[in-house]
Order: structure tokens, then sequence, then C-alpha cells
């Protein structure tokens, strides 16, 4: 019996990239002071990092998304819905119609779906395409603190409320990883459920492939096969959105803005070093390489010895266009001083932007050049 497949990695899209904070309180922590807004941090040995949390830069792309013109998803509470559940608020949970949906999943409960419960338990909860760690420091952090005063008591004839919060400066690094082949597909968008076969016996599992997914049972397999929804009426109108989801995606980090605490501390989340590639499989190769030079005190240079090193090891996990990889360096000219090396693509950080289009047009199958980098729906 032959038990082997022909298993097709699949396609995604790796960035790391470097942010410059001149003066921030990046993410509200705990504190155990009424008057102290503390920063996120975390301890290695005796040095603590801040840092902002994921959950906090999902954010702050869902709201440059709108920012942008894009149409997301409504924030429901269930008690305002009228439902009887006291759940924690959710949104629509429709990624056809939300590209928020879409790109960073949903989980509620399968009762709120119509269609079959089988359909319920597939489309009521869809994994994030998009995977990303926090923005993390790479500096420690050195115990500074701003004052404030709480104006509000005046009104009310009384004196002003003292408080402090923590503050810091220096680079931070976050990675993500966006899987290109799930946007427009996968949980939320199956329409129809067919059961091709059941009653399989493990031993008979090699009739899987790639078209097919299968249910586990106490003893037995049963073979199913899922249909997708297309985000258009046609195959190809379906590649144009998810080109544009994509593309939506990719601004948003290209403008990405600040969420919570902006009032105050104004910052600038937008890339000033960044390295991107376009890669088999989930992968994230550039998720812990320095990319500063640390030999240089005054200056900001790239590091490319180190980015060089990632690329030797993982030239395999690496999409190619020709006999070049799709991997680009961008850098903000006023920030970083470039240079160069042989078999590295550096680019201003507009070009390699513009580098990354290129492969999502790639992927989706788009041949107008002319798409627009914004879109409205």
């Amino acid at each position: 019996m032959n038990n082997t497949t022909t298993l097709q990695p699949s396609k995604g899209l790796a960035i790391t990239y470097l942010v410059r904070l001149s003066i921030a309180s990046p993410s509200g922590g705990r504190s155990e002071i009424e008057n102290l807004n503390v920063i996120k941090k975390i301890r290695e040995g005796y040095l603590d990092f801040p840092y902002a949390s994921s959950q906090a830069m999902k954010r702050a792309l869902r709201n440059t998304l709108k920012g942008l013109g894009y149409k997301t998803s409504p924030v429901i509470k269930p008690k305002e819905a009228g439902e009887s559940s006291e759940g924690p608020a959710r949104t629509a949970g429709d990624p056809v119609k939300y590209i928020d949906d879409d790109l960073f999943g949903y989980m509620e409960a399968a009762s709120k779906k119509s269609g079959s419960s089988e359909l319920n338990k597939i489309n009521g909860i869809r994994k994030a395409v998009v995977s990303m760690t926090p923005l993390l420091s790479l500096n420690e952090f050195q115990d500074n603190v701003d004052f404030g005063s709480n104006m509000m008591k005046l009104q009310m004839g009384g004196n002003p409320s003292p408080y402090e919060t923590e503050v810091h400066r220096g680079w931070y690094r976050i990675s993500l990883y966006i899987e290109l082949d799930r946007i427009g597909t996968d949980n939320g968008f199956v329409n129809e459920i067919k059961e091709v076969k059941k009653d399989i016996k493990p031993e008979d599992l090699s009739e899987i492939n790639d078209k097919y997914d299968y249910i586990i049972g106490k003893d037995k397999f049963s073979l199913i096969q899922k249909n997708y929804q297309l985000i258009g009426a046609t195959k190809e109108e379906h590649e144009k959105e998810c080109y544009r989801r994509a593309k939506a995606l990719l601004d948003s980090i290209r403008f990405l803005a600040p969420s919570g605490r902006s009032s105050n501390w104004l910052i600038d989340l937008t890339p000033k070093i960044m390295v991107a590639a376009y890669v088999k499989g989930a992968r994230t190769p550039f998720l812990e390489t320095p990319l500063l030079d640390e030999k240089y005190k005054d200056k900001n240079v790239i590091n490319l010895t180190n980015i060089q090193t990632v690329i030797n090891t993982f030239a395999d996990g690496i999409e190619n266009s020709g006999n070049t990889p799709c991997l680009v360096v961008g850098y903000r000219e006023d920030l970083i001083e470039k240079s160069t090396m042989d078999g590295i693509n550096v680019q201003t950080m507009k070009s390699a932007f513009e580098t990354i289009d290129g492969w999502l047009k790639q992927h989706f199958n788009i041949q107008d050049q002319k798409t627009s980098s914004t879109g409205q729906t």
C-alpha cells in the first residue's frame, strides 16, 4: 500500500522590522500603586524590557485599516444584541464581508451561525491569517517616569490629582507571518460539506489527499470535501479581492498608527528598517535576527552579515524569482545608513514595499500593475 502523499508547502509573507520610539508609554500594564501607570515589561536576568502586546498591535492594524478606508467588522455585545448569553464582546464573524474578520480571525458560539451543525462548527471559529509577535524593546527599561495632574477635580472644587507614567525610548522589534494561501478561504468561507466516504478505517487513510478533510471518530473516519464561497462572481474577481485584502494589510504595516494612549504619547510605528521574504511554509526566518550592527555605537547600520547568514540557512524555504531570492531589505534613508553586500537586495522603504506588492500580485495572479494602494469597500 502506498501511504505517501505529495505535499505542496503553503506560501506566505514573513516580515521583521524595527521602529524607533523617542519617548513613549507603549502598552499599559498592571499597577500596585493607584497613581502610577506602568508599562508592560518582560524580565531577562536583572533587566526589564518593555513591550506592547500582540493584541495591542493587532488592534493598531485594525484601526489603521479603518483609517485607510476599509470596512471593518462591528463589535457586538451579546446583551445589546438581545442574546441571552453573557459572553465577551465579539466581532460579527463574517470574513466574507469584513476584511478584519478574514485577516485576524474570530471565535464565537456555533449556535450563532446559520446552516447545518457541521457548518456551525467549521465557520464558527476562524484562525487568524496574520500571526505576530509583541512589539519588543531592544533596550532595557531605565526606570524613567513622567509626571502629570488630573485636573478634573478642579471642576468639583478639589485639588488636582497627581500621577506618574512610566516612559521609555529606543528601538523595538516586531515580526509578522501572513498566510497568503488562507486569505479569502478556509473556515468562515465554507458553504457546503459533502461526505465522500464514511466508515473509513485508519489503515485506509492514504486515500485522503489535498482535496479532502477527515473528521476523527472513535474507531473510524469520515472523508469529507469542503466547498468554499468565492468573494466575487468569478475566480478572477475572487483573486483580485484576495490581493486587495493582502495589499490592505501591507499598507497598514507601512502606515501603522498607534492605538491607545496616543493623545499623550503619539508614536511612530512605521518600519525604519525591514527585512521581508516570500516564503514557503510557516517560516519566520528573521524572527530573532539582529538587524542593526552593534559594532557601530554612533550610527545605525544594517547588519547584512546576519541577514546573509539567515538567507543561507533558509535558502530552500524562500521563493525565487528566476535565480533571485524573493527577499528585500528596506530602510529609512533619514535614520539608517545604507550598507551593501552581494546577493542582498537593499532598497529604500518605499521601493521595498513596492517589491513586496509585486510578490502579492504574483501570488494572486494579478496582471494589472496599476492597482490602487488603498481601496474602499
